[in-house]
């Protein structure tokens, strides 16, 4: 790295907030300048980091002293700063979901590619350890052909005296869009979906206090390889739980959040346990976050700090992107997340799976675009 790169942020919510502190606090990054929705928020990170104010989009990304802009806004409101930073000849690093529909996605990478400029989609979970080595057990056939797969990721929530834009299906597309992770992550570990059949409803969170989003989801999915997968998703759900299986011909991975590990079942050899994260701070954090939550699902207001384990992967990624702006070739496995590959498939798969529990039967998953953004 023989530069710095200079940061714009719009959306200073949760995590915007939390991913312009560590652009600050990042070697070889400066934090210029933080825009949001109604100023507010723009104004008190400002405040807290002495970065500079932004007015406008327009004003923010049209700024000769920012070279890359960090896209935290509402789940419904990321095409319009992505293709704008484009735009300015800005590189762009997109919270997820990066989009609530395919033709959204396909206009955001779309333009990037048209301009040059670098994209990257936040899909954090893969830089977390344990994930790399789940990935790296399957690509090296540890478990021998994955077969089958199931996702849990459930919870219960209680009336809010404010109902967050996140519990919107307008705005956050759900629980598919805005816990996209494993959908993410599945077709990682397994290849393409090819298929999905999805059912679900608003079965116990409707009036005052909720939002008007899906508490119970039910997806069936097929891939390309033949393999299977079923999910839970929502917030109707006592028992909440959150948790991925991947099942081979020759052993099983569970990566388990509740519990903050990762096992690898061989048969004849038993199972041998690992921690989700090399750092015990944000194992500690995660595992605190499920003793005071029903299944370890928080909506943080924006004055509130994320729990360390996300920071911590926040920290990680946005680092990661600093230096690929800063020279640093990409990684084969995370060449996903700079194509626009990875955020287009996860999107894919959601707004089918909506398509399909709206019409009761099972939809074809449109095939990967084989334009790729390059770099």
């Amino acid at each position: 790295m023989n530069r710095v790169i200079r940061y714009g942020v719009t959306g200073a919510g949760y995590i915007g907030a939390e991913q312009a502190r560590v652009i600050d606090g990042l070697e070889g990054a400066e934090l210029v300048a933080v825009h949001s929705g109604t100023g507010e928020g723009a104004r008190r990170v400002a405040a807290e980091l002495g970065c500079e104010v932004a007015e406008t989009l327009i004003e923010l990304v049209a700024r000769d002293d920012i070279d890359a802009l960090i896209v935290a806004s509402p789940n419904n409101l990321h095409r319009e700063p992505v293709e704008l930073a484009a735009q300015h000849g800005k590189h762009v690093f997109c919270e997820k979901p990066f989009a609530l529909s395919l033709e959204d996605a396909d206009a955001m990478i779309a333009a990037c590619r048209e301009a040059g400029v670098t994209l990257m989609v936040g899909h954090m979970m893969h830089f977390y350890s344990g994930v790399m080595r789940i990935k790296q057990w399957i690509d090296e056939g540890v478990i021998g052909k994955p077969l089958v797969a199931h996702v849990e990721r459930t919870g219960w929530e209680d009336p809010q005296p404010h109902v967050s834009w996140k519990k919107q299906q307008s705005q956050s597309g759900g629980h598919l869009f805005h816990h996209i992770h494993e959908i993410d992550l599945l077709q990682w570990l397994m290849g393409p979906a090819s298929s999905v059949y999805a059912v679900g409803g608003n079965l116990a969170h409707q009036g005052e206090g909720f939002g008007d989003e899906d508490d119970a989801l039910l997806l069936t999915l097929e891939f390309a390889s033949g393999a299977f997968a079923t999910m839970q998703y929502g917030s109707a759900f006592h028992w909440g739980e959150h948790f991925l299986k991947v099942n081979g011909s020759k052993g099983a991975i569970r990566m388990s959040h509740k519990e903050a590990v990762i096992d690898l079942l061989l048969p004849g050899q038993g199972v041998q346990r690992f921690p989700l994260f090399d750092d015990a701070a944000s194992q500690e954090s995660l595992l605190e976050l499920f003793k005071r939550t029903h299944g370890g699902s928080t909506y943080g207001k924006p004055t509130d700090r994320p729990p360390h384990y996300l920071t911590y992967a926040v920290a990680e990624e946005l680092g990661y992107f600093n230096e690929v702006l800063g020279g640093r070739p990409v990684d084969e496995l995370r060449k996903p997340l700079f194509d626009g590959s990875a955020a287009r498939a996860a999107v894919a798969v959601a707004e089918t799976a909506l398509a399909s529990r709206r019409t009761g039967v099972p939809c074809d998953i449109p095939p990967r675009n084989s334009q790729r953004l390059g770099r």
